[in-house]
C-alpha cells in the first residue's frame, strides 16, 4: 500500500466480523454493510453429540501434552506396598519345622542326659532322676525355644548408588552415608544408658529420620542432581552436622540424667524434649525435600535454610544448630 492510497473500508474477506477493521473509517456507508448469515447450530455427529464451546483445544491453545511441560509433573510414587510381616520386608525366619523341632529335641535330649547321669552315678532314685531330667529339659526346651523364635532385626541395607552417578555427587552421597551409619552406632551404644521414656523417644526418632535419609539417597531423582543443588547440600547438612550435633547434646543429657534427681532432673528432660521437637522440624525438613524430589522441584540451599529456620521460629525453639 503506497502512502498516497487511501485504505478501503471493505470487510476482508475470510475472518471473523467480531472485531471492525481498525482502518475502515468511522462512519462506513450503508452499502458496505451486509448482513451477517445466522450462525449455523452445531448437528450431531453419527458418533455422538457434538464438544460444548471451549471443551476443545483451538489451534492456539496449548494441548494436554504441552501444557504438562509448563511446570512439574505431579507423578505417583511406583512400587508395591507390603505388609510389616511380609517376608520380602522382613528378615529371614527359619522354617516351622526348625523353630518347632529344634527345641523339642535339644530339650528331650537334656532331659535324657539328666535322667542317665542321675541314675548312673546314684546321686537319687528313679523319683528324683525323673523329676530333674523334666526339670532340665524343661529349662532347655524353653531356652532353646526362645532363642529360635526371637525376633530379629535385620540391619539396615545400605542404599545402592549408581554407578551412573557423577563423581562429584557420589562424594557426598557417601559421605551422607558414611555419617548416617556412625550416627546409628552412636544411638546404638547410648540405648542401653536410655532409661527414661523420653530418651528412649529421641532415639527413636534418630533412627527413624537416618532411615528417611537413606530412603532419599537411594533416589534416583537425588542421585541426578548436581552435587551443589540445593536438595543435595542441605541432606549433607542434615546427616553430617545437624543430626549429629543433637545427638552429642541428648547424650550428654542422657548422661546427666543417669546421676541427677529432683528440679535438675526436670529441667533435664524439658532440654531432651526441646531436642526431639528440633528432629521433628529436620524431619519436616527431608519431608519437603522428598515432596519436591516427586513433583520435580528444586529449591536453592538457602530456600531450603529459611523454611528450616521459619519452622523453629513457629515451635518457640531456640535450636542448638546452626541454620
Amino acid at each position: 500500500m503506497s502512502a498516497g492510497e487511501t485504505p478501503s473500508a471493505e470487510q476482508p474477506s475470510s475472518g471473523s466480523s467480531r472485531f471492525p477493521d481498525p482502518f475502515a473509517p468511522d462512519s462506513p456507508p450503508p452499502q458496505a454493510l451486509q448482513p451477517e448469515p445466522p450462525a449455523q447450530q452445531p448437528t450431531p455427529s453419527a458418533d455422538g453429540p457434538s464438544a460444548a464451546p471451549g471443551a476443545q483445544d483451538l489451534p492456539w491453545k496449548a494441548t494436554a501434552e504441552r501444557r504438562d511441560l509448563w511446570g512439574p509433573k505431579q507423578t505417583a510414587l511406583e512400587g508395591t506396598v507390603r505388609g510389616p510381616a511380609s517376608r520380602e520386608v522382613s528378615a529371614p525366619r527359619p522354617s516351622w519345622l526348625v523353630r518347632l523341632g529344634a527345641p523339642a529335641v535339644l530339650g528331650g535330649l537334656a532331659g535324657l542326659a539328666t535322667l542317665l547321669v542321675v541314675l548312673g552315678t546314684g546321686l537319687g532314685g528313679p523319683v528324683l532322676a525323673l523329676g530333674a531330667a523334666v526339670g532340665i529339659g524343661a529349662v532347655a526346651l524353653g531356652g532353646v525355644g526362645v532363642a529360635v523364635n526371637r525376633p530379629r532385626t535385620g540391619s539396615a541395607e545400605r542404599p545402592v548408588i549408581d554407578a551412573s552417578v557423577a563423581g562429584g555427587t557420589r562424594e557426598v552421597l557417601e559421605r551422607i552415608l558414611e555419617a548416617d551409619a556412625a550416627t546409628r552406632d552412636r544411638v546404638a551404644q547410648l540405648r542401653p544408658q536410655a532409661s527414661a521414656a523420653p530418651a528412649t523417644q529421641v532415639l527413636d526418632d534418630v533412627d527413624a529420620l537416618l532411615t528417611r535419609i537413606d530412603a532419599l539417597v537411594g533416589a534416583e531423582q537425588l542421585q541426578a542432581m548436581r552435587p551443589s543443588a540445593g536438595e543435595v547440600t542441605m541432606l549433607e547438612g542434615i546427616a553430617t552436622r545437624y543430626v549429629p550435633d543433637l545427638v552429642d547434646a541428648a547424650a550428654d543429657i542422657i548422661s546427666f540424667l543417669r546421676t541427677f534427681a529432683g528440679s535438675a532432673r526436670e529441667e533435664a528432660l524439658a532440654n531432651l524434649a526441646s531436642i526431639d521437637r528440633q528432629l521433628d522440624v529436620l524431619g519436616e525438613g527431608v519431608e519437603r525435600i522428598e515432596s519436591d524430589l516427586v513433583g520435580g522441584v528444586s529449591h536453592s540451599l538457602e530456600v531450603h535454610s529459611e523454611f528450616l529456620r521459619q519452622r523453629f521460629a513457629d515451635q518457640h525453639l531456640d535450636p542448638i544448630i546452626d541454620v
